[in-house]
């Protein structure tokens, strides 16, 4: 991760490289959460069951198919021990999300990345790279860092052609910023046993720092993946949060909305000010700055904005608060006019 590089005052930066949204999207969060404040002596519902049957109303499907856990990265460490234990393949595109790699090695098992093309995932390639060794295949769609997906069509030729023995891994972190053209994995799920569809709290309902998450998949899977997790793992307010933002989801899809709205904007003005930008579905944007890349991220970071760089390949940029966003088009603007921004 790009560390800050130059002294600026915590109150002068604009954070830019968590993907987090910039407020909470549920106006009286806070008043919601008082009473689950009053229990914070007592130990959570180990198995979160109001929140599981909250997300089952949500998704019409069944309590016994969810799987909640402390962050969808919890959960997928879990799924990747479990279908991959100290041995065998897991296959997943690159660049994409950075734990990736992480939960691999911490299962025993081998990362086997398969490089972007046109930044997003190379389904063919990705086909080809799983043999009898491979356990897991993992898809980020939208996909962090670039922002791109996959549609319903390619997706739909993709998995029939998965063998059972690979558990398919959808992570749709960011799916609520994304069109009607990409995919639904909470539909996926229902034909295909061997699919685990991850969704997250942390980008869309704006509760990234209180750690909670959830999974979709057939119920023998979930079962297993339940009894894996540490018991009491999720907070009593995470859980209360959690079932206020579904309770409170047109609310929270309005402010998606605005999100959205806000990414279409700093598009068209950074490809305004010539930069190469690749169209996004989630709520950050990917600028290919190739060599460029570290320098960039640097020279923002002396002028108090936070990204994301990827050395060599990109800089990754959440949309933030009109303010914030404002601040790094500057930005943009001045080092496009000093270095040339790169080209796709």
């Amino acid at each position: 991760m790009t560390e800050a590089i130059g002294g600026t005052e915590l109150g002068d930066v604009h954070q830019l490289s968590l993907n987090e949204l910039p407020d909470v999207p549920i106006a009286d969060l806070y008043h919601i959460l008082q009473q689950s404040l009053h229990e914070v002596n007592r130990y959570p519902d180990p198995f979160s069951h109001k929140l599981a049957r909250s997300i089952a109303d949500t998704y019409s499907t069944s309590e016994l198919d969810v799987v909640v856990g402390p962050g969808s990265s919890a959960i997928l460490q879990q799924v990747i021990q479990w279908a991959s234990p100290h041995r065998g393949d897991v296959v997943y595109a690159w660049p994409s999300f950075d734990a990736y790699p992480l939960v691999v090695h911490n299962a025993g098992a081998v990362p086997v990345e398969v490089p972007l093309k046109d930044y997003t995932h190379d389904l063919p390639r990705i086909l080809d790279s799983i043999t009898g060794d491979t356990r897991a295949v993992i898809l980020c769609n939208p996909n962090n860092p670039t922002g791109t997906t996959v549609d319903t069509a390619g997706m739909l030729a993709f998995l029939r052609e998965i063998p059972d023995h690979v558990v398919v891994v959808l992570d749709e972190a960011y799916r609520e910023f994304a069109g009607a053209h990409t995919p639904d994995g909470c539909e996926l799920y229902r034909d295909l046993p061997n699919m685990v569809v991850l969704r997250s709290f942390s980008k869309s309902y704006g509760l990234a720092g209180l750690r909670i998450g959830f999974a979709l998949a057939h119920r023998d899977v979930a079962r297993t993946l339940r009894g894996r997790l540490l018991p009491f793992s999720v907070s009593t307010v995470a859980e209360a949060a959690a079932r206020a933002a579904l309770e409170h989801r047109p609310e929270v899809l309005r402010h998606t909305a605005r999100v959205i709205a806000e990414r279409e904007r700093m598009t068209q003005e950074l490809r305004d000010q010539s930069w190469a930008v690749v169209p996004s579905e989630a709520n950050f944007l990917w600028l290919p700055t190739g060599s460029q890349s570290d320098e960039f991220a640097a020279e923002a970071a002396r002028n108090g904005i936070m990204v994301r760089s990827w050395k060599d390949q990109g800089v990754r940029v959440t949309v933030g608060d009109i303010k914030s966003n404002d601040v790094f088009l500057q930005f943009a603007e001045r080092f496009a006019e000093k270095a040339g921004p790169a080209e796709v």
